[in-house]
């Protein structure tokens, strides 16, 4: 199970940018192997473009020997605080956080967040 909260759009937002975004709490492994071009294709452009611009000038201003360590520790704390980012990103254009759930996937955690009686199980054990 993981964590996801919940962030409502602006009041403004019709069609399908009306639905909440779930975001998981958890590491983005796009993000690890990817770095800042991972929190890119998440949707984090303001993030992902100050990443981006700290990696090419570690990479040109550091010896290689400096500059791989900086750049894989670089990737690993993106890595872990994407969840931050996104929901900082989201925040940004206007969304609003709200109470989270715990589901197994951003399907189950919509449903599971939009269900007004979340003591019985979503799925009926027979």
């Amino acid at each position: 199970m993981t964590f996801y909260s919940a962030l409502l759009p602006p009041a403004r937002a019709t069609g399908p940018a009306a639905w909440p975004v779930m975001v998981a709490w958890r590491m983005s492994w796009l993000v690890l192997l990817c770095g800042w071009v991972g929190l890119l294709v998440r949707g984090c452009w303001v993030s992902g473009l100050i990443a981006g611009g700290a990696a090419i000038m570690a990479g040109r201003l550091l010896p290689l020997s400096l500059a791989m360590p900086l750049l894989g520790g670089l990737h690993l704390v993106l890595a872990l605080n994407a969840p931050d980012l996104r929901q900082w990103e989201l925040r940004l254009r206007g969304y609003r956080p709200a109470r989270g759930v715990y589901a197994t996937d951003p399907k189950a955690a919509l449903l599971r967040w939009m269900d007004p009686d979340r003591s019985r199980p979503l799925t009926p054990v027979s």
